[in-house]
């Protein structure tokens, strides 16, 4: 059988761009602009913290949250270093930090459920072998210890999706709802895509759960990584990825 197009897409503008066109996904995207300074200073005044992420990349690689702490004073959490500083260097350390032949975005910071202190978010992934797109696999991802990302190749801890959501929703029934509507908004994500970029056959989608259990995307990998299945105690799904996979590429 010849092999269909396996399409990607690295700028993460382009992929909130189309998908915030539908509006059953829109609610679901964090505040997203194009970063510079003034954008910036305008996105702190509506928001208690930001992402800076570069808009093609993943891993969490160069991403910095920038947190308001008063009128006065900002603190820079990157992945390896943490330092609060007088909001009015905030461009000097920035600057510093931000390769200048990289285009970045700032994205709304959202409080996700926690556990254990340690905030955590969802992978989702889907493939499309044939015609119609499936979920072969969901797991949640804890952020390690002191870290802003929850990647996996950045310390981050996959465990089974359910059990991660019961700790925000507290009953095995609103837990079960939520992992209703995450697959639905996610087979929504993937065929919304699928019109504007018709050679996607694997998505990863990020998602968390905040506090009021409201669902949020934050991005969209078009070639994901699934080695943090292998880490799960139950290897179907990793088993079942990897079998698609290879029967896509």
């Amino acid at each position: 059988m010849k092999k269909l197009p396996y399409q990607q897409i690295a700028s993460k503008t382009l992929k909130t761009m189309v998908l915030s066109r539908n509006g059953k996904i829109s609610p679901h995207i964090p505040e997203t602009k194009w970063y510079n300074y003034e954008q910036l200073k305008q996105m702190l005044h509506r928001h208690s913290a930001v992402f800076i992420k570069p808009d093609k990349g993943g891993g969490g690689a160069g991403t910095v949250r920038v947190t308001k702490l008063g009128s006065r004073k900002v603190e820079l959490h990157t992945l390896n270093s943490r330092k609060v500083i007088d909001a009015r260097k905030l461009p000097f350390y920035l600057k510093s930090f931000l390769n200048p032949r990289r285009h970045y975005i700032i994205q709304q910071w959202i409080d996700l459920g926690k556990i254990n202190g340690r905030p955590f978010d969802l992978r989702v992934h889907l493939q499309k072998p044939l015609s119609s797109w499936q979920i072969s696999g969901v797991c949640a991802k804890i952020a390690a210890p002191g870290k802003i990302v929850t990647n996996h190749c950045k310390g981050g801890q996959p465990v089974e999706a359910p059990k991660a959501l019961y700790q925000v929703a507290a009953q095995k029934k609103q837990t079960i709802f939520l992992m209703r509507k995450i697959y639905n908004l996610s087979k929504e994500v993937a065929k919304t895509l699928n019109v504007f970029f018709p050679g996607l056959r694997e998505l990863g989608i990020d998602l968390g759960v905040d506090k009021k259990l409201g669902i949020w995307i934050f991005e969209v990998n078009t070639r994901p990584d699934f080695k943090m299945f292998r880490v799960l105690e139950d290897l179907h799904m990793y088993d079942r990825i990897r079998k698609t996979h290879r029967f896509i590429v």
